[in-house]
């Protein structure tokens, strides 16, 4: 077979078909542009799908086939390759020990005394040298930890001139959600945000954005963080070192170091002039393994200081990229003798693209910060595996190679942000083949992804400090300025909430397939006592599936009112109207809307708050049911709004990451197919003890709902046949 050919096929110029008489082969040699466009191709995905193979077939003219078994034989290829080279390694390992038992074993058949070769010591001979050199030993020691002191109080001295480096770069489920008595809901204020740094206080320590990594193995793992030996500290100093001269090395040198993918036409690093240049070793020696990297510049509606700060708080850090950052924490703050300009911190970070199909990556990261100029920062982040190797991480490993941005201030109050991301990826488990474009392309954790975020969540966080109502916002029942910044506080703690769910954490092991489409929808039990949400059995089902629509087209459905009623079971069929909405960007269509079904009355039932927003890789609408008395105590700031709990559910609405076609680009981006990801979740029981022979019924209704609300959206959209 084609597939089972080795690196002796003259390196991939042929492709072999069976011809009618089933013996012979025909054999198609490839031109040097086929092969050397191919070869390029599989350097940023080893695995095509169907449509990138008939894609690259039309281009090089070459038949599906032909691209399928190239692919293969290259696979195939790579791994033998692969494995020749580790078992040369390891016989020249092997014959190196051998080696050095022989010597071993020699010497011990003539020991001697090293000092004069004479005869073996005696006892007391022995014991006295062994003294001396344990004397000798302390001695080093001492002098050892003098000089990593020295270089701890010094590391201004000790660190390159980077101001050398000129910077260059221009509820009975939700149908009974009202008379149910277990269900509480509500509101939330955790931001305060002074009108002159644009900066939020302290966020509140949720678990829905700041969770707790993977604990050591043992107490004295543990211990050993929090007090890092002066050595420790040497070797992180010096990994931060290098990792920021990388960063701000890439992101001033242009032309030499990044091209153009040939899959999107993002800017990438150019992996040969890379290994010229650094000796960042590769991590994983797995054909499955793959180099992920790209560079953005965005123009940023804050002020460069106040964004610095954020980025080097946790916290903060978490709260601002709550759709990217799933978990974050610092585990050790390094000291510096000039805070201001040099910042270093030991953290972990758990990343997540917004799908229950997708698993989290995690790392353990250095973040240093470096203040080049007056005006321009840089951060850089680094994996560590010093520490890293005493976690135990689930997930499919992933490196950190050194990333980063740079951070220019603008007269205008804005910031000028160059963003790079750089990862080695080894997916040991296939990504599911709906995400395979989106993350073998440049937008799952690309550099356009944070920036996207980044500018997106600045844009809202300035609108805390406006003085009145701006005329693009519908107060109606809201109206106040304190009224308005309850409304966007629930709005956000809403969107962070959903973005932590979509982990689907404390899985029970139900997973349920659904009759409708092959991607399965997942069910995730967990015990709730959780601040801001209600107390007792929560159960949340969640689905992704691909629509044969553009994602702008998918968000205004879900954002249109007339049709709401048919698919949204909150609404028990009955129309909604808008009672208020504020807009949370540039975008109008950003905003926080309060909704309120024909069927709900003074004395009862509830409103709708929802919050949504659209960028260019895509957009959420999520939105819970909240007690109608108690909405109005909130927004007049009768009830305190972060002690009411609240269940968000909703939609993720993502670009497919294929790259567009010559007739998508005619008609613009929006073309582009759009990755849908519905997730509810309920209460189903409270605090009190609950039968588990009960959690089958629960599991089977949230499924139930789940599934007839996609079956109704993809109607409504025509698209039936959708996966």
């Amino acid at each position: 077979m084609a597939s089972s050919r080795d690196s002796s096929s003259s390196d991939e110029h042929e492709t072999s078909f069976n011809t009618s008489d089933g013996d012979k082969k025909n054999y198609n040699r490839h031109s040097n542009h086929q092969i050397q466009r191919l070869e390029a191709y599989f350097k940023e995905c080893h695995h095509p799908d169907d449509s990138q193979r008939l894609k690259l077939g039309e281009e090089l003219k070459l038949k599906p086939k032909q691209i399928k078994f190239w692919f293969q034989n290259k696979r195939t290829q790579a791994k033998t390759q692969s494995e020749k080279a580790d078992n040369a390694a390891l016989r020249t390992e092997n014959m190196k020990i051998r080696r050095e038992n022989e010597a071993l074993q020699a010497a011990l058949n003539t020991v001697t005394c090293p000092p004069c070769g004479g005869p073996r010591p005696g006892k007391g001979e022995r014991t006295l040298y062994l003294q001396n050199l344990r004397t000798h030993n302390t001695y080093l020691r001492e002098e050892r930890d003098r000089l990593s002191s020295l270089v701890n109080k010094s590391e201004g001295h000790s660190r390159p001139s980077f101001n050398a480096l000129a910077y260059h770069h221009g509820p009975s489920l939700y149908a009974s959600a009202s008379n149910n008595p277990h269900v509480t809901y509500g509101s939330s204020s955790n931001y305060r945000v002074e009108p002159s740094s644009l900066v939020k206080e302290p966020y509140s320590r949720e678990r829905i954005n700041i969770g707790q990594p993977p604990q050591p193995r043992n107490p004295i793992q543990l211990q050993r963080f929090q007090t890092l030996s002066q050595m420790e500290k040497v070797t992180m100093t010096e990994a931060m070192v290098t990792a920021m001269t990388e960063v701000i090395t890439l992101i001033q040198t242009e032309e030499s170091m990044w091209i153009q993918s040939s899959i999107d036409g993002r800017l990438v690093i150019d992996q040969k002039n890379y290994e010229k240049t650094f000796t960042n070793p590769s991590h994983f020696k797995s054909p499955s393994s793959r180099i992920e990297s790209s560079k953005e510049v965005a123009v940023i509606p804050m002020d460069a200081k106040n964004l610095v700060n954020m980025l080097l708080d946790t916290e903060k850090w978490a709260n601002l990229f709550s759709t990217i950052v799933s978990e974050a924490k610092t585990i050790h703050v390094l000291e510096s003798m000039d805070p201001r300009r040099n910042f270093s911190k030991l953290m972990y970070e758990q990343l997540h693209i917004l799908s229950p199909l997708l698993p989290p990556r995690e790392f353990m990261i250095l973040r240093c910060c470096q203040q080049l100029e007056e005006d321009v920062w840089v951060i850089a982040d680094v994996s560590y595996h010093q520490v890293a190797f005493e976690f135990e991480f689930e997930t499919p490993a992933c490196v950190k190679r050194p990333s980063g941005c740079l951070i220019q201030a603008l007269p205008n109050g804005h910031s000028k942000v160059t963003w790079m991301e750089h990862v080695e990826v080894n997916d040991k488990v296939r990504s599911h083949r709906i995400y395979r474009d989106l993350l073998c392309g440049g937008f799952g954790y690309g550099a356009r992804r944070w920036t996207a975020t980044l500018e997106r969540m600045c844009e809202r966080l300035s609108l805390y400090s406006v003085s009145g109502l701006p005329t693009t916002d519908f107060p109606g029942v809201v109206d106040t300025m304190d009224g308005r910044k309850r409304v966007m506080d629930l709005g956000e703690r809403m969107l962070k909430n959903f973005a932590w769910i979509l982990k689907m954490p404390e899985k029970s092991g139900f997973s349920q397939q659904t009759a409708t489409n092959s991607s399965g929808v997942r069910i995730s039990v967990r015990v709730n006592e959780e601040v801001g949400q209600p107390a007792g059995l929560i159960v949340c089902a969640g689905l992704s599936l691909c629509l044969p629509l553009a994602p702008l087209q998918v968000y205004s459905f879900l954002k249109n009112l007339e049709v709401r009623h048919q698919w949204d079971v909150l609404c028990q069929a009955s129309p909604v109207t808008e009672v208020a909405r504020f807009v949370t960007g540039t975008d109008n269509k950003n905003c926080v809307n309060i909704l309120k079904p024909s069927s709900a009355t003074e004395n009862g039932a509830l409103m709708i708050i929802q919050d949504s927003f659209i960028d260019a890789l895509g957009g959420m609408v999520v939105y819970a049911p909240v007690d109608l008395r108690t909405a109005h105590a909130a927004f007049l700031g009768n009830v305190d709004p972060s002690s009411i709990p609240i269940l968000p559910s909703g939609f993720v609405i993502s670009r497919d990451g294929r790259p567009p076609s010559a007739a998508e680009l005619d008609g613009g981006l929006d073309n582009c197919k759009t990755l849908l990801t519905v997730a509810f979740q309920i209460l189903v029981t409270g605090p009190a003890m609950f039968e588990e022979d009960q959690m089958n019924e629960w599991t089977t209704k949230v499924h139930t709902l789940l599934s007839s609300t996609i079956r109704r959206v993809k109607g409504m959209l025509n698209c039936d046949d959708a996966q």
